[in-house]
């Protein structure tokens, strides 16, 4: 891809993350995303089928590439406390309990988990690691885990961040010791 196509792509990831700041997933359009990136609507499809996929390439773009691989669990709630309006606007706000939007996180969440996992990076959640790569189907394992996780990530979401960031943290580190 050239490096307009790139600064293209990362312009209209920039524009749903701005509607994001204000705006529930549920209720933002194709139309308010190209308003936003002032584009036509045909540019925006020549890039991403729907704004599930641009969803995608925004949090693998903005937020999976922030992420610390050497303090996994921290960075992530450091991440999410960071940006807390964008992740109850993905997450919080879905009156309509949309799956698929839950299917799309799960899928990049559990990816980064194996992806890490095979390069040896989990060392702040040494359990996380063994359970995936000691199974006998690792990529399912991830997806379990990265289930659990989400589910708690959302719970955490939607209790205003009632833990604070520390305990979330322990919480998750210490799972391995329910064994």
């Amino acid at each position: 891809m050239t490096k307009h196509k790139e600064a293209r792509k990362r312009e209209i990831g920039n524009s749903l993350h701005n509607i994001l700041e204000h705006t529930a997933l549920e209720k933002i359009t194709i139309d308010q995303i190209c308003q936003e990136a002032q584009i036509h609507r045909s540019t925006f499809y020549r890039y991403f089928k729907d704004k599930y996929d641009l969803l995608e390439f925004v949090f693998n773009e903005m937020f999976i590439a922030r992420i610390d691989y050497n303090n996994v669990v921290e960075s992530i709630i450091r991440l999410i406390s960071s940006e807390k309006e964008i992740f109850r606007n993905v997450f919080n706000n879905n009156s309509n309990g949309d799956y698929y939007l839950f299917g799309v996180i799960l899928k990049i969440v559990s990816e980064g988990i194996y992806q890490a996992a095979e390069e040896g990076k989990l060392h702040d959640v040494d359990w996380l690691q063994k359970r995936v790569l000691q199974s006998d189907h690792p990529r399912l394992a991830a997806e379990i885990i990265a289930g659990g996780l989400l589910t708690g990530l959302i719970h955490w979401i939607s209790t205003n961040y009632e833990m604070s960031e520390e305990e979330l943290a322990n919480f998750v580190i210490e799972l391995s010791r329910i064994d």
